[in-house]
């Protein structure tokens, strides 16, 4: 008879730990008065953007080291939209087994699916904006990390499909590779700015250590965020002519940018870098965590 903590393998012992208890007592009646086939719908309670493959390979991975057999039958493709309370898949296997695997299996498509939707959404708001995906800042650890970038990745596809130009990266080499990236883009932080002395000094030492690279300023830094701008781009025409200088705001809530009246309209998702048709500006709202 197999018990839950006593699987053999790193998931078995990982459902055990981390599995809602109820669950593992649903298996303790089941080893009683015996097992039985069930399936199991999967569904959201609100629209999402589907996105199930690493739910998928989670199940797989248990269902092999347990060495049972499971059935999992999808109703849409990856990247489809789909509608509240509409399955997205339909799991099919041992109860016993099944019940336990469930807490685990619904964190790795819930919130994955909504932030799909999420990036998608963003996408098509700006159709003409290239966003940056800085989703890391914001995740508790590596596996979130991993959930969003993959999420992230999703829903812009959908968008691109769409007509969108969609997310072109993100900012760190380890989740690179669902953009389809060799590595993370990335400039600058606020603590550079600082270390510099000036925001235009900050640009200076940038440009000297990586000449052949495209620049994103924080401007925002002295609260001077126009007037750095133009001083950075006055230093830099060539790359402003060459559409390769972006300015990244990120001006908090307890104030306006200067000289605007009004804030960046907030952005339901991580941070984004906007490059305007001009090649001169970028603002990046920033959403908080």
């Amino acid at each position: 008879m197999i018990q839950g903590g006593d699987i053999p393998g790193e998931i078995g012992t990982d459902i055990a730990a981390r599995t809602d208890s109820y669950f593992t007592r649903t298996r303790q009646i089941l080893e009683r008065f015996g097992d039985k086939r069930v399936t199991y719908a999967i569904f959201l309670r609100r629209p999402v953007i589907c996105a199930p493959r690493l739910m998928t390979e989670w199940i797989e991975t248990a269902a092999s080291e347990r060495g049972i057999e499971v059935e999992l039958t999808f109703t849409h493709d990856e990247g489809a939209w789909v509608g509240a309370g509409e399955p997205l898949a339909y799991l099919s296997g041992s109860m016993l087994h099944l019940s336990e695997m469930e807490t685990i299996m619904l964190q790795k498509i819930g919130s994955v699916c909504v932030a799909a939707h999420n990036a998608w959404q963003m996408c098509l708001m700006l159709p003409n904006v290239a966003f940056l995906a800085m989703e890391a800042r914001h995740c508790a650890g590596a596996e979130m990390q991993d959930m969003m970038a993959y999420a992230c990745s999703v829903g812009s596809a959908a968008a691109k499909r769409e007509g969108a130009i969609g997310f072109i990266g993100n900012a760190n080499n380890g989740t690179a590779h669902w953009f389809g990236a060799p590595r993370g883009f990335g400039t600058m932080p606020h603590s550079l700015i600082g270390y510099a002395g000036s925001t235009l000094r900050a640009a200076e030492m940038f440009r000297e250590t990586f000449p052949d690279e495209p620049m994103t300023v924080l401007a925002d830094y002295f609260g001077r965020e126009v007037t750095d701008a133009l001083a950075v781009c006055g230093r830099f025409p060539d790359l402003v002519e060459a559409g390769r200088m972006s300015f990244r705001l990120d001006t908090h809530g307890g104030r306006f940018p200067r000289g605007t009246s009004t804030r960046p309209p907030a952005m339901p998702c991580w941070n984004a870098t906007l490059r305007e048709p001009s090649g001169t500006i970028a603002m990046t709202p920033n959403c908080g965590t």
